[in-house]
């Protein structure tokens, strides 16, 4: 608990330590932050991502040969780092997360395994959320094995809504466990421009709601568009921990 509590509070001190110019917005009611998947593969873009100059977190695949050096070297650098989980999409085997994911077969002891087996793999993440995972997402009784795993460890949990239904955050409230909803992907379509309309819808989104959690992935395209619109973006964003209810 004490561990999990001094890596929350260095986050935050990192955070508002080396992303000054958006800090000053913490205190404001509006509030975007922007979750990257996928990272863990490929180290040039992932330092370049860093060196944006805005609050991201970065979700890592347990498994990606970079994952740990580059989760812990994140986390050094003050950026929200978390566990990017495989889990069984509706559509498996078409879709494959990997042997090691998450399935709806798959005990409760042996899905505490593939989680402790992440979590020794990146141990300065703070959360969690899905990587696939509709058909998980549609079954309370392995989202009750995740959340109970996340509280053990004091961790939170955010749902990337793979599946319009999700339980996450309802299973999520049960075991008192933070939680977060995406509302914008930016990246469904690797267009520069077509991912900066989708920037721009997230920041329309805050007229009506005071915090969104947008969630992208480590490619380039990603990586151009948040790139030109960093300075509109610096005005708003802060890492994803300061959008948890």
């Amino acid at each position: 608990m004490l561990k999990k509590i001094g890596l929350t509070l260095l986050a935050l001190f990192f955070s508002i330590h080396c992303f000054g110019a958006s800090s000053l917005y913490l205190l404001k009611k509006k509030k975007l932050a922007i979750v990257i998947d996928d990272m863990g593969y490929n180290v040039e873009l992932a330092h370049k991502f860093e060196d944006l100059g805005l609050p991201l977190a970065f979700s890592f695949l347990p498994y990606a040969p970079y994952t740990r050096s580059l989760s812990i070297e994140a986390s050094k650098k003050g950026f929200v780092v978390m566990i990017h989980m495989p889990s069984q999409p509706e559509d498996y085997p078409k879709d494959n997360p990997g042997s090691d994911a998450i399935f709806l077969w798959t005990p409760k002891n042996e899905t505490f395994k593939h989680l402790e087996e992440a979590y020794k793999i990146i141990p300065t993440a703070l959360g969690l959320n899905n990587h696939m995972g509709s058909a998980i997402l549609r079954d309370s009784k392995h989202l009750d094995y995740i959340m109970e795993f996340l509280k053990e460890h004091n961790l939170f949990f955010v749902d990337s809504v793979t599946v319009k239904d999700s339980l996450g955050c309802v299973e999520a409230e049960k075991f008192n466990v933070p939680c977060a909803r995406r509302r914008v992907f930016l990246d469904d379509i690797k267009q520069v421009g077509y991912i900066k309309g989708q920037i721009e819808v997230a920041l329309r989104m805050l007229k009506r709601y005071n915090d969104i959690l947008a969630i992208g992935h480590c490619n380039e395209k990603t990586y151009e568009a948040l790139h030109e619109m960093s300075g509109v973006l610096k005005k708003y964003m802060v890492p994803v921990i300061f959008v948890l209810k």
